[in-house]
């Protein structure tokens, strides 16, 4: 009898431990699995619409406030205006050769660039070619965050989030003398589109 106890008590331990084992290992796992689902990824950038250009560069500011800690985020809706003036909604061949969604210049000639059509001859600058277009949008980033030209965007910004007074900021971006008011448009556009989704 004494045996027949100990044997049930050993069953039941073993039982126990199994059973506490399997739960933990499928929690876990579950776990794992929501955590991966929400983890950003990287866009292909294929798009037929504008709604998916903007749903790209979207998807590429969280991948990449997700995977650099050192990123401090710019206004949103300034970005997505930006990068769909800049590139006509991603279809220039400044973003679809050079990957540049922006215009980024680069003054140094041994940097990868493109030259804008039927200029043969290094003028000085050229629009810089980047690995990815996430690759732009970091560099975007990080131009607004560090370069001296943005200070003033960057004092305005602790003060507000405002898109439309934090593009009056942003007058050494273009060379372009009305660039803040067709920014000002593409951001109403981008907000219209947002409204229809």
């Amino acid at each position: 009898m004494a045996n027949f106890k100990t044997m049930i008590r050993t069953l039941m331990f073993v039982f126990v431990v199994l059973f506490c084992a399997t739960t933990f290992y499928y929690y876990t796992e579950q776990g794992n699995a929501r955590a991966e689902a929400n983890v950003p990824k990287l866009p292909d950038f294929e798009h037929t619409n504008n709604q998916q250009f903007i749903d790209n560069v979207v998807q590429c500011v969280n991948y990449i406030e997700h995977n650099t800690t050192d990123v401090y985020p710019v206004n949103l809706e300034l970005l997505l205006a930006q990068a769909a003036l800049e590139s006509g909604w991603g279809t220039s061949r400044f973003a679809t050769e050079g990957n540049n969604l922006f215009g980024i210049r680069t003054w140094k000639k041994d940097v990868a660039h493109l030259l804008p059509q039927g200029v043969e001859k290094w003028p000085g600058w050229g629009v810089k070619v980047f690995a990815s277009k996430c690759d732009s949008v970091k560099y975007y980033i990080e131009l607004l965050n560090n370069h001296s030209a943005y200070e003033e965007f960057r004092e305005l910004r602790e003060t507000t989030n405002d898109s439309m007074k934090l593009i009056k900021t942003l007058d050494k971006f273009s060379t372009t003398i009305d660039y803040d008011k067709r920014v000002a448009r593409m951001i109403l556009r981008i907000r219209k589109l947002e409204e229809e989704k």
